[in-house]
């Protein structure tokens, strides 16, 4: 591992602004799944009875567009969800290699970064259940 070269301030640096903007995506998330639902209940639905969407009628739970919606934000959690782990698995890497390296340990720091760059695993509910 000679060819590391290591500035601990540059790399503390990275990692402060990284990790803020990392921890910035669980706003955007929640905010992406509450504009989801508005665009959810705002799209209307549609009823063969002719019926159920006027006054006195009882409104219909959700048509086409809300499924579509909902279905989209299944797959995109996921996905937001896996960006996540994934940034903090490569900034809790880059943090024990560097320290690793730091106290003169090549091997480790290597096998830190190694560890950083396998697939995150994630436990999210209902996968794998039926």
């Amino acid at each position: 591992m000679s060819g590391w070269d290591l500035k601990p301030q540059g790399i503390s640096h990275v990692l402060k602004t990284t990790g803020d903007t990392a921890s910035d995506l669980e706003k955007y998330a929640k905010a992406f799944g509450e504009h989801l639902t508005s665009a959810a209940t705002s799209a209307g639905t549609i009823s063969a009875e002719g019926g159920g969407g006027g006054e006195g009628g009882a409104k219909p739970a959700g048509g086409l567009v809300a499924l579509a919606l909902s279905q989209y934000a299944e797959r995109a959690s996921k996905d937001l969800q896996y960006v996540a782990a994934r940034a903090g698995k490569s900034l809790q890497g880059a943090v024990d290699a560097t320290t690793a390296y730091l106290n003169g340990d090549q091997e480790m720091a290597a096998e830190a970064q190694r560890k950083a760059l396998a697939e995150p695993k994630l436990d999210m509910p209902g996968v794998g259940k039926s």
